[in-house]
């Protein structure tokens, strides 16, 4: 399977909820980037725990937070996705950035995200 259809694959087990599916996709090294520093989810994550960790918290800082590739751009390994993030009281755009191992498992994921929007529709 080449770099963007893995990484689709990643986007359909998220948006399906499937999580175990979706960390079965992720290396146990990865480097998970969010933006930021006042975010509560802004900082450098290192290992699939941490990431787990702070995927759990998306559910208690948004409700109905879905994310969707509208397209993606690949060269090798690396792949980059445009996709459309809705929550309530947010309908935005997202740049993500990954990069893949030999065994095409997710080593890197930055996220581009509208921090702003993201940041203003939390939970109150």
């Amino acid at each position: 399977m080449d770099a963007k259809a893995l990484i689709a694959e990643g986007y359909e087990l998220f948006s399906k909820g499937d999580m175990e599916g979706y960390f079965d996709t992720v290396d146990d090294n990865i480097v998970f980037t969010y933006p930021g520093k006042d975010h509560p989810l802004s900082g450098v994550y290192k290992g699939k725990a941490a990431m787990m960790e702070l995927f759990m918290k998306i559910p208690e800082l948004w409700d109905n937070f879905s994310v969707e590739s509208v397209f993606m751009i690949s060269e090798g390994n690396k792949v980059f996705s445009k996709a459309i993030a809705k929550a309530d009281g947010m309908d935005t755009i997202f740049g993500h950035y990954f990069e893949l191992n030999d065994e095409g498992k997710l080593i890197v994921f930055t996220a581009h995200d509208d921090t702003l929007s993201a940041f203003n529709a939390i939970k109150k």
